[in-house]
């Protein structure tokens, strides 16, 4: 029963028909579920155990599970026994939108200070990544239960099979039979054999559909709020984090609302909520071309609001932690614009042309053709956009580098001595070589696209996590009680109330400094040197400004970098406005440069004699 030959022949069959494009939508919703899944990976990976990164991870794989079951009933002709699996996928899908609500409402507190904020941190810190998910299908299973079976509350499914013209064979997912005779029309013969679903909407799910979007415009105010305060608070980590979480809420809520609109349309033009009974197969209702256009809207701009709310809460959380991954988001973020775009005009134009010459193929022509010809120009205007939305960022320590290394590129060549300076001052920002080649291949390019490299502090501002501070401060000191514990806490992996020196290189702040400086940071942390880190240390030294924490005997290092100029006896013109640079990236005034140079230049005839 319902064979509908190969798949490539069902989908070069279905290619001229609304399903065609309600199959294309289904696989691009299945390609944004791997990749969320993908992105949730690399959050979680970034912080393992941090509070923040254990909840955004949940909240994109909460996403994923939801594209991943949006449109599954439209990737294929599913055979009558797969409906053992489109039920469950259904009940997955409005458990999801439930965990989402949740999760939504409680985001604001990873940028508020109150007490309440502190407890949602600790649920996510230990429990909250299983925990959550128990709770929100225990309720939807037992909400379910006392409104009559999931095919009540949640709605049943209806699924026929057409293999020509004329009477069809059709059944439902609760084993009701279905409350028409199915005909199959003409109009669509030359897609048959075919199969097709259908859900209807019970009352758990007209619940289920509202909720996300309350959700999100309960987080964006909240956030809003934070970040207010942030800004005024000057608190260069959380600045432009707290921007990125924001927009990402206001771009959900914004798709959110799309999607309630399109409902609102169904709902209108049938005079009820969608059922078993609204399908272009019953004959007995008349189903108007614009609802079948209408419909795979809905779940389009699930996907959309997911693929969105992902790429920029990525780029918000691990923008500081994975370097380049700017980059790779906005490629992302233009490829997903341009290929959602791409469908709905698919969609439209294919519903044009066959309500007006009964040939939906050439309305997929007419939009097809002209995006494969103009995909360059459109993806390049579309990642304006992008590099808008997802900034480059860069920490001050990196903006400090790239400003050294455009003073030694003034002259397009950069020399030995020149070279030997980048190095130090890499070193002195805590640059490993990886880190230093990325950066300046950016900044190249970007040279090369024409673009002002002067400024560069200026220009991308210096928001951001400084990591090469171990306790994760901006220089502002002390910093609270709160901040230092979760700090202690996250180094300590195994709770013993002690940080290792294992514990203590492994922190993701500490791992990006070179070895020596960390064993050198231990040191000056661990007061009574029993090679430990008690807590009590920890908080007399993350109470210390960010200066004096990463200390460092910048004369000395001021004295090698002019070391390194007069290697030939001779200071070039670049050579001197870097160490200018260096001078004032150290805090050495300018009397106190030229009394350094002075102390070297007479130490070396002391030597040379």
């Amino acid at each position: 029963m319902a064979d509908v030959g190969s798949p490539l022949s069902y989908y070069w069959r279905a290619s001229g028909s609304f399903l065609g494009y309600w199959g294309l939508l289904a696989i691009f919703s299945i390609i944004a579920a791997v990749f969320l899944i993908f992105l949730s990976y690399l959050i979680l990976k970034a912080g393992p155990k941090e509070a923040k990164n254990r909840f955004m991870a949940l909240m994109l794989f909460t996403e994923a599970l939801r594209c991943a079951t949006a449109m599954l009933f439209w990737v294929y002709a599913w055979p009558e026994s797969f409906l053992s699996v489109l039920k469950p996928a259904r009940i997955v899908y409005y458990t999801m939108s439930f965990q989402l609500f949740v999760l939504y409402i409680l985001a604001g507190a990873f940028y508020s200070e109150k007490k309440w904020a502190k407890k949602v941190k600790d649920f996510f810190r230990f429990h909250g990544l299983y925990v959550l998910p128990i709770i929100s299908f225990t309720l939807i299973i037992g909400l379910s239960h006392l409104l009559g079976g999931t095919s009540v509350a949640i709605g049943d499914i209806g699924w026929i099979y057409c293999e020509g013209v004329g009477a069809g064979q059709g059944t439902t997912a609760s084993g009701n039979p279905l409350p028409f005779e199915v005909t199959c029309p003409e109009k669509y013969a030359s897609v048959y054999p075919l199969t097709y679903s259908n859900v209807a909407l019970g009352p758990l799910t007209q619940v289920l559909l509202f909720i996300p979007l309350i959700g999100a415009i309960i987080a964006t105010i909240v956030v809003g709020k934070s970040q207010k305060r942030i800004n005024s608070e000057g608190n260069a980590n959380l600045i432009g984090e707290v921007r990125a979480v924001r927009l990402g809420f206001i771009g959900k809520t914004t798709l959110q609302i799309v999607t309630t609109l399109i409902l609102f349309t169904i709902i209108s033009i049938l005079g009820e909520s969608p059922n078993l009974s609204t399908n272009p197969f019953n004959a007995d209702q008349y189903v108007p071309a614009i609802l079948i256009a209408l419909a795979p809207l809905m779940p389009t701009a699930v996907v959309l609001a997911a693929l969105f709310e992902g790429i920029i809460f990525t780029y918000a959380v691990i923008k500081n932690d994975m370097f380049g991954i700017d980059e790779q988001l906005r490629k992302t973020f233009s490829t997903a614009i341009f290929a959602g775009v791409g469908a709905i005009l698919f969609l439209v134009s294919t519903e044009v042309m066959e309500t007006i010459f009964d040939q939906g193929w050439i309305g997929g022509v007419i939009i097809g053709l002209p995006l494969i010809i103009l995909r360059k120009p459109i993806i390049n205007a579309i990642g304006i956009i992008s590099s808008k939305l997802l900034p480059e960022s860069h920490t001050k320590e990196e903006l400090g580098y790239l400003e050294m290394y455009s003073l030694a590129k003034k002259d397009g060549k950069i020399t030995t001595n020149e070279r030997s300076m980048l190095d130090l001052q890499a070193k002195a920002y805590g640059i490993n070589e990886e880190k230093k080649i990325y950066l300046e291949e950016w900044y190249d390019k970007l040279e090369e696209g024409r673009e002002t490299p002067e400024g560069l502090a200026e220009k991308y501002g210096s928001s951001g996590i400084n990591m090469m501070s171990v306790f994760g401060t901006t220089g502002q000191a002390p910093i609270d009680e709160r901040e230092i514990k979760e700090a202690f806490e996250s180094m300590d992996k195994n709770s013993d109330e002690v940080i290792s020196p294992e514990e203590f290189s492994q922190s993701p702040e500490v791992a990006k400094l070179p070895p020596e400086t960390q064993s050198e940071f231990f040191k000056e942390i661990d007061l009574n040197q029993d090679g430990f880190i008690q807590y009590d240390e920890f908080k007399i030294q993350a109470q210390m400004t960010e200066s004096e924490v990463l200390r460092m005997d910048k004369e000395n290092a001021y004295s090698e970098a002019y070391g390194i100029a007069m290697e030939d006896r001779i200071i070039t013109d670049d050579e001197r406005k870097m160490l200018k640079f260096q001078a004032k990236t150290f805090g050495i005034s300018e009397e106190r440069a030229a009394e350094l140079e002075q102390i070297y230049d007479s130490q070396l005839e002391d030597s040379e004699e």
